[in-house]
C-alpha cells in the first residue's frame, strides 16, 4: 500500500521515507520513552500515556517484533496503570487519560507483548458512562471510543459514542469513506450489526487505511488510533486473533 514513490506530508510513503519519515526516529523513540518508564514505574498513568502512540507508531512502520521487546518491559504497569486510571475516570480530564493507557494496553496486545487486559478492563463501562454523558466528546476522542466499542463487540454503543443517529437497519456492501471517520466507523458497526462478510466490508477497511495518513496529518486520528480500527477489522471481521493484528496491520502498510 505504500509502494507510491513520492514522500510528500498526508502519504504513506512519506511516513516510511527513510531520511524524514516517522519510520526513521520512531524506534529510538519508543527505546527512550520505555527507558524513562522503567525509572518512574510508581508513576504508571504518566509513563503509559507517553508510550501509547510511540509503541503503535512503531507496530505500524516497523513491525511488532521492535515494538514487543519493547513492551515486554513495560507490561507490569499495565495493571496499575489500568486501576489508576478507573480511579481519575471522574476527574481532571478522564476520557483522555483512560483511553490513552487503555491503548497502550491495545497496542501491547497487538503485538504479543500481553493478552487478555482489554477484555478484562472496565473499557466497556467507561464507554457507556461516556455515551450516556450530556457533553459530547470532541471528534477525535469520540472517534477513539467507537473503534474501542468495536473491539468489544458493542455495535450500537459506537453508533451512540460518534453520533450519527440509529444505524441503518440494512447494510450496503463495497461502500467506501476515505477520510470520513465517523461513516466508517458507522459503517463497520453496521457491517457488525448485520453480520456481514468481511469481503462486503473490506473496501471501506482499504480505503481507511489509504486515507489515514491525511487523517493523521490533520490531526483527526493518531497511530493508537489506526491500531484500534486494525484490532476491529482483523478480530471481528477477518478473525484473526489479537496476538496478530500487529504483523497483518504492518504487512498491509509496508512498502512493496
Amino acid at each position: 500500500m505504500a509502494a507510491a514513490t513520492n514522500s510528500t506530508p498526508g502519504t504513506w510513503s512519506g511516513l516510511f521515507s527513510p531520511e524524514w519519515g516517522e519510520k526513521a526516529h520512531a524506534p529510538a523513540f519508543l527505546k527512550r520513552y520505555a527507558a524513562l518508564a522503567l525509572t518512574k514505574a510508581n508513576e504508571p498513568v504518566p509513563q503509559l500515556t507517553l508510550l501509547a502512540d510511540s509503541l503503535a507508531s512503531v507496530i505500524v512502520l516497523v513491525g511488532p517484533g521492535e515494538a514487543r521487546a519493547a513492551a515486554e518491559q513495560i507490561v507490569p504497569l499495565c495493571e496499575p496503570a489500568l486501576a489508576e486510571a478507573g480511579r481519575l475516570f471522574q476527574k481532571v480530564d478522564p476520557p483522555r487519560v483512560a483511553l490513552q493507557v487503555l491503548s497502550f494496553v491495545n497496542a501491547a496486545e497487538v503485538c504479543g507483548a500481553v493478552q487478555g487486559r482489554v477484555e478484562a478492563s472496565a473499557a466497556k463501562a467507561w464507554l457507556e458512562s461516556l455515551a450516556k454523558a450530556a457533553r459530547r466528546q470532541e471528534n477525535p476522542l469520540a472517534y477513539r471510543c467507537g473503534f474501542v466499542a468495536l473491539c468489544l463487540g458493542e455495535p450500537e454503543l459506537a453508533a451512540k459514542l460518534v453520533g450519527g443517529g440509529r444505524l441503518p437497519g440494512t447494510f450496503t456492501p463495497g461502500e467506501q469513506f476515505g477520510v470520513d471517520v465517523q461513516g466508517f466507523i458507522r459503517y463497520l458497526a453496521t457491517a457488525m450489526k448485520q453480520q456481514a462478510p468481511a469481503d462486503d466490508v473490506r473496501p471501506a477497511w482499504q480505503s481507511f487505511v489509504e486515507g489515514f495518513p491525511m487523517i493523521k496529518a490533520a490531526e483527526r486520528g493518531t497511530w493508537s488510533d489506526l491500531v484500534w480500527a486494525a484490532r476491529a477489522w482483523f478480530t471481528r471481521f477477518e478473525q484473526l486473533p489479537v496476538a496478530r493484528v500487529g504483523e497483518a496491520l504492518h504487512t498491509l502498510v509496508k512498502p512493496a
